[in-house]
This record gives structure tokens, C-alpha cells and sequence, in this order.
């Protein structure tokens, strides 16, 4: 799946190269990128029972995804030549019935809020990388493999989102609702955000497909851990409508990417237990 998503944004830069040439560094990076994987499977596809396999191939998989999420971020708004805003706005505003929720958030957020959801915000990253490694480290083999798998995918089809339906969400495209700056923890969500390329890849929300993806797989093996995330998981998703970030057609795609990707992930599971047991 990596390989596919690299190789997809490699053709697609390739496209656009000679209308766009300012993408041209970005086109390399991603060329560079892609032919060192090509080299890792390679070099792994010969010694597939050694140890180091195993951990590199986790390695790279997390390293590559993580680093796409800020290096795809301004260069698709300069070679992709629509956004996707106002169709998303329109289809929130179909779903609640002509209402805009990103205008009732914006109505319904002061300071105290702003403080509150830029917390629940930044948390998704700590739970994010802690589930990474505990989902590397602290599993069985079996495991292992199909949490890969499913994270995989989970960020594989959202960066199809982020590349050929660029969005800003409504900080940017809606008049009149993006927050004015809270206090220290509101001022570090915008900071980060601008060090990663800035308002970009809205649709759909990693946020939540990710922190979704995470609760799915873990609520299979223990009900309580499940139960456990599920609330993290909603005030995440809460948190991205409040401070503006995504619309809430984001937020259902990134939570049916989540249920797909885990579903595939358990169904490749089997598959290899029948096979080895074959």
C-alpha cells in the first residue's frame, strides 16, 4: 500500500511537473522517497526470515506516512487546480439541513473553549505515536502485521483525499469562523499546524480515522480498552469542528476508512493463519 500511495503521488507530480515546475523539489523528495522503498523491498524481499525485516519494515512504514502527512501539504494546492471546500461545506449544509456546523462551533467557542478543545487536539498525537509503538512493539507477530495493515491503509486512502480533493477546511474557507487566538495551548495548535505546511489535507480527518482505526483494532482483543477510547475518539473528532479545522463529512469518512481498514486488516489475519496452517 505505501509503495502504491508513493508511486500514485510520483505520477501525479510527474503530470503536473511541467505546468507546476516550482513543485519540482517536492517532486524530487517524493521520487527519492520512492526509490529508496523500491530499494528496502527489495533488499527485504531476499532475506525475508532475518530479524531486522521485521523492524524495518514497521520503521518505514510509520517513518514515510508521518512524513507525507506535512511534505504533500502546500506543493497539491499548487498542482491540483480545484478545491474541494465549498462541495464539502454543501454537503454539511445538505446533511443539517441548510446549517452550517462550522458556523454554530464558531458561535458556541470562547476562550475557555478554545483552551479546552486545542488540548483535546495536541492529545491526539500522544495517543497517536504511543499506539504506534505499542502496536509495533508490544504485540505478536500476527498482530504486528495486521495493525501495519490496517494503519497502512487508513492513511493510504486519506492521502488519496488529501492529493486530489485539497482542502483548507473551514478556518479558511468559511467567512467569519475561524477563532480568534486563545490562550498559550490555542496558540501552539497554530503553530504546529503552520510548521506542517499549514491548513491543509481536510478530507478526510486523520484525526479521527486514525484515532479510530486505533480504538477498532484495540476494541477486538479487549472490550474495556475499546470503551476506553471510544470517548477519546469523539472529543478528538469534537475537537476538530470547534477549532475550525474540518467538516463533519471529514469526520464520517475518516471514521468509514477506519472501520474499512480494520476490517482488512482482521480479514488479512485469517488469511494468513489458513495459510500457515495449510
Amino acid at each position: 500500500m505505501v509503495l502504491a500511495l508513493l508511486l500514485t503521488i510520483v505520477v501525479t507530480f510527474s503530470v503536473r511537473l511541467p505546468t507546476v515546475p516550482d513543485v519540482r523539489s517536492a517532486w524530487a523528495r517524493h521520487l527519492a522517497i520512492l526509490l529508496a522503498f523500491v530499494a528496502l523491498v527489495v533488499a527485504m524481499s531476499r532475506r525475508p526470515d532475518a530479524r531486522w525485516v521485521v523492524w524495518a519494515r514497521a520503521a518505514a512504514t510509520v517513518a514515510i506516512l508521518m512524513y507525507l502527512y506535512s511534505s504533500l501539504g502546500a506543493p497539491v494546492f499548487a498542482i491540483i487546480p480545484w478545491r474541494a471546500d465549498r462541495f464539502l461545506e454543501n454537503v454539511d449544509r445538505a446533511v443539517f439541513l441548510g446549517h452550517s456546523p462550522a458556523v454554530w462551533a464558531s458561535q458556541h467557542i470562547g476562550y475557555a473553549g478554545l483552551e479546552f478543545w486545542s488540548i483535546i487536539y495536541g492529545f491526539f498525537v500522544a495517543f497517536l505515536y504511543l499506539s504506534i509503538f505499542l502496536g509495533c512493539v508490544g504485540r505478536p507477530e500476527l498482530e504486528r502485521d495486521e495493525f501495519l495493515t490496517g494503519f497502512a491503509l487508513t492513511y493510504t486512502l486519506a492521502y488519496l483525499g488529501y492529493l486530489f480533493l485539497p482542502t483548507t477546511g473551514p478556518i479558511e474557507s468559511i467567512a467569519g469562523v475561524a477563532p480568534p487566538t486563545g490562550g498559550p495551548f490555542h496558540r501552539m495548535i497554530l503553530d504546529t499546524v503552520a510548521s506542517t505546511g499549514g491548513n491543509h489535507g481536510a478530507f478526510p480527518s486523520l484525526h479521527v480515522g486514525a484515532s479510530a482505526y486505533l480504538c477498532l483494532f484495540d476494541w477486538r482483543n479487549s472490550l474495556l480498552r475499546g470503551m476506553t477510547y471510544a470517548p477519546i475518539v469523539a472529543l478528538i473528532g469534537f475537537s476538530t469542528i470547534f477549532l475550525q479545522y474540518h467538516y463533519v463529512v471529514d469526520l464520517l469518512i475518516g471514521l468509514a476508512i477506519a472501520v474499512f481498514a480494520n476490517r482488512l486488516a482482521v480479514s488479512s489475519g485469517r488469511r494468513r493463519v489458513v495459510e500457515e496452517a495449510a
